[in-house]
């Protein structure tokens, strides 16, 4: 299936859908927005709603065939073996309420259970990362490849802290162990935000558990399409499913793997990737 498909034509609908989806939550941005909480006390604004509307109105017309799994209208997707849209709609809510500037639109699309394409659109800057599997990773189109070592200092690396109050208390085990294994820490408050900057180079590495597939698997491509690694927690497969995952780049991943520790038993949001 994944021989005939039209890489270049998928991947301009992806960054269709994105931009899209970016003109939406600037429109909204400034504005007074309905704010819910979910299962594990996430937000979700009425942006996050209308930028989802509008991402998936353009990959319906355009993949009318294909499967979708998407954080706040279907988190369990189709599951029959199509391929399938992996969208989140906006990553980084609570930055996008505050006035941050940290939040993303991320694209991916899977077929038999690999990832052919990834396409993370940051609208405040309207930077636009993209990676096709065995072609490469890029940044407004300058191709990216990590360096062979980290600059100096100390290594940088990016995590996240979830609502649920079980997974914060998870979290701060992690970040204790990273400290003091030596690592700086960063919470860039969007996953697809932290894996894009590894994939530049920005970040040394970034890891995190109990997130839905929507949160990895853009950013988990376009990482490895840069020269990094990404395993699952502990170094063994990353299994999007399971909602965990550490990618960095090769000179650093096995350090980072040995500080996360195992991983706690935390179950991801959703996702059938």
């Amino acid at each position: 299936m994944s021989a005939v498909l039209d890489l270049d034509r998928l991947t301009a609908t992806a960054a269709q859908a994105a931009a899209v989806a970016a003109r939406e939550l600037l429109r909204r941005r400034g504005t007074r927005v309905a704010v819910r909480t979910k299962e594990g006390d996430a937000p979700v604004s009425d942006a996050d709603l209308a930028a989802e509307h509008h991402a998936l109105a353009i990959l319906r017309a355009y993949t009318p065939e294909y499967g979708i799994v998407s954080e706040e209208s279907d988190p369990v997707g189709p599951g029959d073996g199509r391929p399938t849209w992996i969208v989140d709609p906006l990553d980084g809510t609570t930055n996008y309420l505050r006035g941050l500037p940290d939040y993303a639109v991320a694209l991916a699309l899977v077929v038999e259970g690999r990832t052919l394409l990834s396409l993370i659109r940051l609208p405040e800057s309207g930077t636009v990362f993209r990676a096709a599997a065995g072609q490469g990773a890029y940044r407004d189109g300058v191709p990216l490849r990590l360096p062979a070592a980290p600059p100096g200092g100390r290594p940088l690396v990016g995590t996240g802290f979830g609502t649920d109050g079980v997974v914060r208390g998870s979290q701060r085990s992690v970040a204790d162990r990273l400290l003091n294994a030596g690592f700086e820490i960063r919470e860039p408050g969007s996953a697809s935000t932290g894996l894009c900057r590894v994939a530049s180079g920005a970040y040394d590495g970034y890891l995190e558990f109990g997130i839905g597939v929507w949160d990895t698997v853009p950013g988990a491509l376009l990482v490895a399409e840069a020269g990094g690694v990404v395993t699952g927690w502990g170094g063994g497969p990353f299994t999007p499913r399971l909602g965990h995952l550490v990618a960095a780049a090769p000179a650093v991943h096995g350090e980072l793997v040995e500080a996360g520790g195992p991983c706690p038993p935390v179950a991801a949001p959703g996702g059938a990737a």
